[in-house]
């Protein structure tokens, strides 16, 4: 839905307040052609939100809205400039870019994931590598010990 607001000067001098899409186009036409010597029309837009087009900006997307953190203080955390920072890790997620592997490793820290999850094509796989990341090591080695005993189903 496109939002239209309209500020006129009038060529008498005065000021008319904004008006917002309570004329049709062309009722404001003439009243912006007849009586308004300066016109400035505003367009406003919903927010757009491009999905992320490869797997590690939706997996970067997913995990950074878990934690509940902007695209600028990310950024800022793994070291980027803040001037730069949203607009970088935006590419990131939409898949303009890739970024180097010294990057994806801290965003990982920062977000508390593992860097294999930013990675993993199987969303099943990428749940075990997120669990894997949470066990302690004594719950880890009980789980190793568990799938190399499990006896083949061949």
């Amino acid at each position: 839905m496109l939002y239209v607001s309209y500020i006129a000067i009038s060529r008498r001098g005065g000021f008319d307040s904004t008006h917002s899409s309570k004329y049709c186009h062309m009722e404001f036409y003439e009243f912006r052609r007849d009586d308004a010597s300066i016109f400035y029309e505003y367009r406003s837009m919903p927010p757009r939100s491009k999905p992320p087009s490869s797997l590690f900006g939706r997996r970067l997307r997913e995990a950074r809205l878990l934690v509940g953190i902007p695209q600028d203080r990310l950024g800022v955390a793994i070291g980027l400039d803040e001037t730069t920072a949203s607009a970088r890790v935006s590419r990131y997620e939409t898949g303009v870019h890739a970024p180097p592997v010294e990057i994806a490793a801290r965003l990982a820290m920062v977000l508390n994931v593992p860097t294999p999850f930013l990675y993993c094509e199987d969303d099943e796989l990428a749940e075990v590598i997120q669990t894997w990341y949470r066990l302690s090591n004594i719950e880890r080695q009980r789980l190793l010990t568990l799938l190399r005993t499990k006896p083949d189903q061949s």
